[in-house]
């Protein structure tokens, strides 16, 4: 039997962590489906819902408004968007230029974000069981030239939406975007996969 570490190169080394963990029979439902990026290795959830459903097996839902009755989950996924100074999700609109926006929506503000994370914490404790787990991967960013700790705020908003943190995975990148501009902060190459129980 290996040893389960903190620290992986690749998410489907930290999903099939999380799964051996916390998830023995499967992860049961992804919140943001997007192009199923996160399943090509691993067996899908039976339930995937995104808000701009890419593929026709997806259902159409906000992570933060789910069509789930209460307390029936056993497991969730949540991927989110991460970076700011995106408008109006998939479109891009102003911002269509930006190399990250092309990849991956995201949010004008970081008070966007924040609103989005904290909802879907308080609709995830909804549906889940007790001892239910979320999966919650975030990472760290810079915007409007402050450092802004966002696993640490996901701890926090979790646990005023009714978790606990059971654990704690880091993703290291092995490639990174790089503009060559003068550094006022350290560039993030890594993120975080949460593992969030609920109370």
């Amino acid at each position: 039997m290996s040893v389960i570490k903190s620290v992986y190169e690749t998410q489907d080394e930290i999903l099939e962590a999380i799964r051996e963990l916390y998830c023995p029979e499967g992860f049961e439902c992804d919140l943001t489906y997007g192009n199923g990026g996160f399943w090509k290795n691993i067996p899908e959830p039976r339930l995937v819902f995104d808000k701009q459903p890419l593929a026709d097996h997806v259902i159409e839902a906000s992570s933060s408004d789910l069509p789930i009755a209460d307390g029936v989950l056993s497991n969730a996924v949540f991927d989110p968007p991460f970076i700011t100074y995106v408008k109006n999700g998939r479109d891009h609109g102003k911002t269509g230029n930006m190399v990250m926006s092309k990849r991956f929506s995201g949010y004008w503000s970081y008070g966007q974000l924040a609103t989005h994370y904290s909802q879907t914490l308080i609709e995830v404790a909804r549906v889940l069981k007790k001892k239910g787990i979320m999966v919650f991967k975030c990472q760290d960013i810079i915007h409007n030239h402050k450092m802004h700790c966002t696993h640490h705020n996901v701890i926090l908003w979790a646990e005023q939406a009714g978790f606990s943190l059971k654990d704690l995975f880091i993703l290291t990148a092995k490639h990174r975007m790089v503009r060559k501009v003068k550094q006022q902060h350290a560039r993030i190459f890594h993120c975080y996969f949460l593992v969030l129980e609920r109370k």
